[in-house]
């Protein structure tokens, strides 16, 4: 049924579009109105590159419509042409100054272009004229951060959630906010290794952080150094679940105390434990993988 409707809707858009082409080539009334909406059909086919030329005509044949440079803009930036995207935008606000999307736009523009403090710059004249936007304070967060500005950036993101456009948003807002901490953290990381300080150095390092606390975690396991020891005396090892936790009981009692008893949960602390193994060249299978449970040295 969906599927039928999107085709429906695919049949509609092309009669429209062949209903514009023809009136286009009949003579010039109401021109700029027929490639509006030509480029409007276009763009909803996702056919964006067929979409522009329509888009770049409206614009010369009405240099003083605001909202068909800031839709020339939108189409450019589909097209990955950021740079152009920018001028066109620009001309919108130029138009219209208050039209707040153009300016966001064109920030979006500027941020894929790299240009982070000019982007800044035109997130602070949007929040000029909506300073409770939080769709313009989360966008403008981003961008903080991205000149490594953090406490400003959580100060938006606070600002955005505090403004309860959605809750989604507010949701987005809790989750980008920045762990200060963590940043310090990661900032002396990065400075004792004498590597480049950036924002995307730092969330790299914060995840590498975050990795290695987690395989700490997994290492202190009562199940881990066992294993370890029993794979450097035998190099490989291969037995059913009971007679894991036979191996286990015979060799380390007392840790297999600190266990699970029974031997199914038994191999799930092994399969949870299997990436910290894998990092000391153990490799670890599993049923159903698996016949049977084996630990093998990779070195052999």
């Amino acid at each position: 049924m969906e599927r039928r409707g999107f085709w429906h809707v695919s049949s509609v858009l092309t009669k429209r579009w062949l209903v514009c082409e023809q009136a286009l080539q009949r003579g010039p009334a109401k021109v700029s109105v027929l490639h509006k909406e030509k480029a409007n059909i276009l763009i909803r086919q996702k056919r964006y590159e067929e979409a522009l030329p329509s888009s770049q005509k409206v614009v010369q044949l009405d240099p003083e419509d605001a909202y068909a440079y800031d839709k020339l803009g939108d189409i450019l930036s589909k097209l990955e042409r950021f740079a152009e995207a920018v001028k066109a935008y620009s001309q919108a606000i130029r138009l219209r100054p208050n039209l707040t999307r153009a300016y966001q736009s064109k920030a979006h523009a500027l941020e894929k272009l790299g240009h982070y403090e000019q982007a800044l710059a035109t997130y602070n004249k949007a929040l000029q004229l909506h300073p409770n936007n939080g769709h313009l304070l989360f966008s403008r967060a981003g961008v903080l951060k991205k000149l490594l500005k953090y406490e400003e950036a959580n100060a938006d993101y606070l600002s955005a959630q505090a403004a309860k456009s959605d809750s989604w948003l507010a949701a987005c807002c809790i989750i980008a906010k920045v762990d200060l901490k963590k940043i310090a953290e990661a900032k002396t990381r990065l400075q004792a290794a004498g590597k480049e300080i950036s924002n995307e150095a730092i969330e790299a390092e914060i995840h590498l952080m975050y990795q290695e606390q987690k395989m700490a975690s997994l290492k202190s396991s009562p199940l881990f150094q066992p294993l370890c020891l029993i794979v450097r005396e035998m190099q490989e090892w291969s037995g059913t679940p009971k007679q894991f936790k036979e191996l286990l009981s015979t060799r380390f009692p007392d840790d297999l105390k600190k266990l699970p008893q029974s031997p199914a949960r038994l191999l799930e602390v092994l399969k949870e434990i299997t990436p910290a193994l894998q990092e000391e060249g153990i490799a670890v299978g599993l049923p159903p993988e698996t016949t049977l449970v084996t630990l093998t040295s990779k070195s052999t």
